[in-house]
């Protein structure tokens, strides 16, 4: 890539394509000059620092993720595109598995993401006060399985991980409709 070329966009997608060869951990400001063909002194001039780097990297991540989720509009749907995406994406996955810079979570395709899950959660008789907390569960469980599959944690069994899936999805439906708000003693 000539230098002229250099954008906040071009080095993300740079950056999404360094992430894919090499893997979330490659990401640095030094491999990404490499990889466009500057000293790294030049992408300051578009990117603020590795932590601004990061942040774009997620949101276009999110941004696919809100494309492949669609109008997901059950908890199955949700979670099967989300599976769908770590699958086909699991560098970009990982990624998102990381922490969220607080300014990220308002951008207008995580907005989109959490608009669908709280969507979904409307098919569950949850007071809006318990909103946050389903979430966060029905994500630890969706988030863990994926990460424990791309790990292949689930490798030494024969059975398919599809089964699993299923099984889990539907636990997780069963945990949403029993919900309590009482707090344990």
């Amino acid at each position: 890539m000539p230098r002229a070329n250099l954008s906040p966009d071009a080095l993300t997608r740079a950056a999404l394509d360094l992430i894919d060869t090499d893997g979330p951990d490659a990401l640095s400001m030094s491999a990404l000059a490499r990889r466009v063909g500057v000293q790294t002194a030049s992408l300051y001039a578009h990117v603020r620092d590795l932590a601004a780097l990061r942040s774009a990297v997620q949101a276009a991540v999110f941004d696919e993720l809100a494309d492949t989720i669609g109008d997901a509009s059950t908890l199955r749907e949700l979670a099967n595109a989300q599976r769908t995406y770590a699958l086909a994406q699991p560098a970009r996955w990982a990624m998102i598995s990381q922490p969220v810079d607080r300014n990220e979570i308002s951008e207008p395709a995580a907005s989109r993401i959490s608009a669908l899950v709280v969507g979904w959660l409307g098919d569950y008789t949850l007071p809006a006060s318990e909103t946050v907390h389903a979430v966060r569960f029905a994500s630890a469980t969706i988030a863990g399985y994926l990460a424990l599959e791309a790990a292949d944690s689930f490798a030494h069994r024969d059975e398919t991980t599809d089964a699993s899936w299923n099984r889990a999805l539907d636990a997780l439906d069963r945990a949403l409709r029993t919900w309590t708000t009482k707090d344990p003693a």
